[in-house]
């Protein structure tokens, strides 16, 4: 099924993409020891509210990197497209994790990417770096 964005479904290695363009940074990184796959982080915990239960709220970048000692040092999201929601989990990951996101856009009809570290200045104004 395709996606409503135009991105298509793709499994290599056994593995299913939710796009050509993550598959493809998966080839061109896989042999890398320290990257992990859709590591679930969480922005906010679980809590009650009036007897309410709302659920936490996580964000799971497409790829992270590790340094030799385990230390998070990049957290990659391949996207075509910035939304609204992405902004707002970016925002929350930088606060609770103290590190920015790095955008890999694949350059059209090329094997490539471009990376850009998104800084946020809060409270509303993205700066790509």
């Amino acid at each position: 099924m395709a996606h409503k964005y135009g991105a298509k479904k793709v499994t290599v290695d056994g593995i299913t993409f939710d796009s050509k363009a993550e598959s493809i940074y998966y080839q061109l990184h896989k042999h890398e020891p320290n990257m992990k796959m859709q590591e679930k982080f969480v922005l906010q915990d679980k809590f009650r509210l009036n007897g309410k239960a709302y659920r936490e709220i996580y964000y799971k970048p497409d790829f992270t990197f590790y340094d030799d000692a385990g230390n998070l040092i990049k957290v990659i999201d391949v996207k075509g497209m910035i939304l609204p929601e992405f902004k707002i989990k970016a925002k929350m990951f930088a606060a609770r994790y103290g590190l920015p996101i790095t955008i890999a856009k694949k350059v059209a009809r090329k094997d490539e990417f471009t990376e850009k570290v998104i800084w946020w200045k809060f409270p509303l104004e993205l700066n790509e770096n």
